[in-house]
């Protein structure tokens, strides 16, 4: 029987240890289900890992956990895929909390501040939550801004159920709303949508 020479033993050891103590080799030990995956980043974004109060640097095609807080700094910007495929452009100086998903097929998330753009190919598979609306989206693309007193949001295709506890609204495709604090969500005559965006 042929002898594993000693020196090969010892590499093979050292790429071991290298890959356990890499944070990207166990993704899955941080939790049962991703929530959101970091598919472009532009400038300097960070995470605050559930449970955590250090910010580190996020790393692009690295997944984050339910209970994970993003945030986008000055002149940057990022999209994060979430797990059941809806896209979220966000903006700089924009905060977003993974919230996870309910029923196996909607993903939540938590827009703290900031601008968001969001993309999905079916409805009814997002919730976005804010200090002054909730956003139940049955649709596939739409604008939201969270500003110190208010949420402004816009759809361009679908609708979305904006509702709070003062009341609720269904804003629909090419119209706009915004729920300011303590009042019901209300229609906004926005002339470009669009440039909400820009």
């Amino acid at each position: 029987m042929n002898r594993i020479p000693s020196c090969f033993l010892g590499l093979l050891t050292f790429i071991i240890i290298i890959v356990l103590l890499s944070p990207c080799a166990y993704p899955e030990e941080r939790c049962k289900q991703w929530a959101g995956k970091v598919v472009s980043i532009q400038g300097t974004v960070q995470v605050r890992m559930s449970g955590e109060t250090q910010w580190q640097t996020v790393k692009l095609n690295n997944t984050y956990c339910p209970g994970d807080t993003i945030r986008v700094l000055d002149r940057s910007r990022a999209d994060i895929a979430l797990i059941n495929q809806p896209v979220l452009r966000l903006d700089q100086n924009t905060t977003l909390t993974l919230r996870g998903v309910k029923e196996e097929k909607t993903s939540i998330v938590e827009l703290l501040k900031g601008a968001a753009h969001f993309f999905s190919r079916a409805p009814k598979n997002l919730d976005v939550n804010t200090a002054f609306v909730n956003a139940g989206i049955e649709g596939t693309e739409f604008f939201i801004r969270v500003e110190d007193d208010k949420t402004f949001l816009s759809v361009f295709e679908g609708k979305v159920l904006a509702s709070n506890e003062a009341g609720r609204l269904t804003v629909a495709s090419n119209q706009s709303a915004v729920a300011e604090r303590g009042k019901a969500p209300e229609f906004r005559v926005v002339v470009k949508p669009r440039d909400a965006v820009q």
